[in-house]
């Protein structure tokens, strides 16, 4: 009976531990941008020690071709069911950075980026 119940527990940690190892469902993910309801540019989000990064990988303006590979997302972190905080993210375009907050939803990502009391929202589609 002792042993059953060591293995019972042993089985019962290696589950927790690789869960609280599991990859974010954001980690390594790919998406469309859109701004005013057009496509604007490919974002790829990384994760690295719980922290979430954005990079823009292409653009579909000639004009924003120079900013590609620029780190657009950052400091995200998740908080638990598909809700993120404590981000920052940049608008290439004016060079502005604000908070951010997101939510993943299905193949959606919708964020809302926030400067004091304004906000502005986007979603995104995963490609």
């Amino acid at each position: 009976m002792k042993l059953f119940a060591k293995t019972t527990l042993a089985v019962a940690g290696i589950s927790l531990a690789s869960m609280a190892f599991a990859a974010d469902p954001l980690a390594n993910t790919t998406w469309q941008t859109y701004d005013e309801g057009k496509p604007k540019g490919v974002v790829k989000i990384t994760e690295s020690n719980g922290v979430l990064t954005g990079k823009l990988i292409s653009t579909v303006s000639e004009k924003g071709q120079k900013h590609v590979g620029m780190t657009i997302i950052s400091g995200l972190k998740a908080d638990g069911n598909g809700k993120y905080s404590g981000g920052k993210i940049t608008d290439p375009e004016k060079n502005k950075t604000y908070k951010l907050t997101a939510n993943l939803n299905g193949s959606n990502l919708d964020l809302k980026g926030h400067l004091g009391p304004f906000s502005r929202s986007q979603t995104w589609k995963k490609k």
